[in-house]
Parts: structure tokens; C-alpha cells; sequence
């Protein structure tokens, strides 16, 4: 039988080695612990980095795509968007559809003539959205008319130029609304709200049926105003802006004729 003095080396033994496993047992699961609440933080990491890019990616486009939009009125012309002074002395009311590749030929066209023209000729946009570009276009039209609502008429001229940049045009349209919506100052709740509550679909309708009262088929169509009295001529097509020009020539021709000479219409 082992003596007691040969007893004492081997309990120290045992007892050192289980400390030693305990040691190594605590230090796996601290080391397990610590993996695990980096797993758990990590996504919500991630997506806070991603949500503070994007934040400032929007924030940048903002200011780079509403710059381009800087003659657009600051008049709160109820129900109306106009590019240019509200008070001009001729308006270019057109009638376009955001998946019309004409339309989005044309869209410089009245653009750059309301910015060369000293303040004498503004841009009224009516949505004329066609059936076979339908739904995307219709959809279009609406979230147009959220983001006026929302974060005002520079806003809305800046999307709608957007759109026919960013869509492949003929109902294919684009890939994320609410990102373009952001990226022109409309609040993302807000806009969500509006597009699922349909609330513009009848506007977009008269605004149809205003444009078929006065003889458009198609667009982009261009009904020239002068402010003064109300003479109207209806150019219609992708026109060049000559023709937009003529038709103001006829119409102060017209202010010396009677008043009930009738509108003219220019040919596509």
C-alpha cells in the first residue's frame, strides 16, 4: 500500500490537471461567447454601414439631379406643375407619357426654351399616359404625383427627367421608384403611402381626358398657350423647337384677329 507521502504527489497532480481543464473548458466558452455576439451583431453592423452609404449616396444625388431643375417655379400653382416663371406670357402645356420614348426625345426641347426665354415662356406638364405602356406608365404618373405632393414641384421635375433617363422606355420602366424617389427629396414613408393609396389616379384621368378635349391622340402633344388670351394651337409629336416657336408667332399674330378666330393645329 502507497504511503501517504507518496499519496500527496498524485492528489496535487489530479488537482492541477483539472484545473487546467476547467481553465481550457472556461476559456472555449468565453471564445464561444464572444463569436456568438459578434454573429449576432454583426448583420445589424452591416446594415447600418450599408443604410449610412446609401443615405449619403442619395443625399449627393439629391443635390447633383435638383440642380438641374433650378428654373422650376417656387409659386405653389395649385394643382399645376410648371417649369418657369408662373406668370409667363406663353405656356407649353404638354401632354406626355413617362414610358414614350418620343416623349423622352422631346423633353429637352421645352426645357431648354423656357430657360432661353427670359421669363416669357413656362412648361405645364399633364400625363397622357398611354394604354399599351400600361401599368408601368399609369404607375409612373402617380409616383410623379406623390413626389409634387410630398417634396414639391422641383422635385417632380426632377423625377420625371430621371425617369426617362433611368427607363428602357415602352413599359419596361425603372428598376427601384422609391430609390428615385429619395434621391429627389420625397420622405420614403411618405411616399410608400401615397403610391399604396391610389389617391392621383383621378387626376391623372382628367388630365387625360382634358388632353382628348383638345385633340390629342398621342404624345408627346404640346398645346401652346398665350397667357394674354387664352388662344390656344396644338403641335403635336416631337417636334423640334422651331415649331413651338412658330406657334407662339402665330398666336400674337392672332391677338389682332377676332376673338372668334379658332385655335390652330400644327401636323405631327
Amino acid at each position: 500500500m502507497p504511503s501517504s507521502k507518496n499519496r500527496l504527489p498524485l492528489t496535487v497532480g489530479l488537482s492541477a490537471l483539472f484545473a487546467v481543464a476547467a481553465l481550457g473548458a472556461s476559456v472555449m466558452y468565453t471564445e464561444h461567447a464572444i463569436n456568438l455576439a459578434i454573429a449576432e451583431q454583426l448583420p445589424a453592423g452591416v446594415a447600418a454601414a450599408l443604410d449610412a452609404k446609401e443615405q449619403a449616396e442619395v443625399a449627393a444625388a439629391k443635390l447633383q439631379i435638383l440642380s438641374q431643375w433650378s428654373a422650376a417655379s417656387d409659386i405653389e400653382v395649385k394643382g399645376r406643375n410648371i417649369y418657369g416663371k408662373a406668370d409667363a406670357e406663353f405656356t407649353l402645356v404638354e401632354f406626355s407619357d413617362l414610358e414614350c420614348p418620343f416623349c423622352k426625345r422631346f423633353h429637352d426641347t421645352p426645357k431648354s426654351l423656357v430657360e432661353q426665354a427670359g421669363g416669357k415662356i413656362n412648361w405645364e406638364w399633364q400625363h397622357y399616359p398611354l394604354q399599351f405602356h400600361n401599368p408601368t406608365a399609369a404607375k409612373a404618373a402617380h409616383a410623379a404625383e406623390c413626389v409634387s405632393e410630398i417634396a414639391g414641384n422641383q422635385a417632380f421635375w426632377a423625377f420625371t427627367g430621371q425617369w426617362f433617363e433611368r427607363s428602357a422606355m415602352n413599359g419596361q420602366g425603372i428598376d427601384d421608384i422609391g430609390r428615385l424617389a429619395r434621391e429627389v427629396g420625397a420622405d420614403s414613408k411618405a411616399f410608400d403611402a401615397c403610391m399604396a393609396s391610389g389617391k392621383f389616379k383621378q387626376k391623372i384621368q382628367d388630365q387625360m381626358d382634358r388632353g382628348t378635349a383638345m385633340g390629342v391622340t398621342g404624345t408627346p402633344a404640346t398645346v401652346v398657350v398665350d397667357n394674354t388670351n387664352g388662344q390656344k394651337i396644338l403641335v403635336k409629336g416631337a417636334q423640334p423647337a422651331q415649331a413651338l416657336l412658330q406657334a407662339i408667332g402665330q398666336l400674337v399674330e392672332q391677338r389682332n384677329q377676332p376673338a372668334s378666330q379658332p385655335s390652330q393645329e400644327k401636323a405631327e
